[in-house]
């Protein structure tokens, strides 16, 4: 195999570790994953107020597909900061 096609393989794969671990470090870990359902009952409320908060970007959340995630841990410090989310 010609050198420069061996080190073109090798700089992919580097990029596709970097690229996983940056994506990992992006996503909330599984068990702090909240769905809309669960922080409308979270926050008491309605899943359209947190569609609404979502796009009004009050609340954080990651996109994977087509479904939004919120992070349990960020939500939760939000929620201590603005007393006027919580119902």
């Amino acid at each position: 195999m010609p050198k420069f096609i061996k080190e073109n393989l090798q700089n992919q794969e580097v990029i596709k570790k970097h690229y996983k671990k940056t994506t990992q470090q992006l996503l909330p870990h599984p068990d702090d994953r909240l769905t809309q359902k669960e922080v409308a009952n979270l926050f008491g409320t309605t899943v359209q107020t947190i569609i609404n908060w979502k796009k009004k970007k009050i609340l954080p959340y990651y996109q994977i597909g087509k479904r939004p995630i919120f992070s349990k841990k960020q939500l939760t410090e939000i929620a201590a900061k603005n007393q006027f989310l919580i119902k």
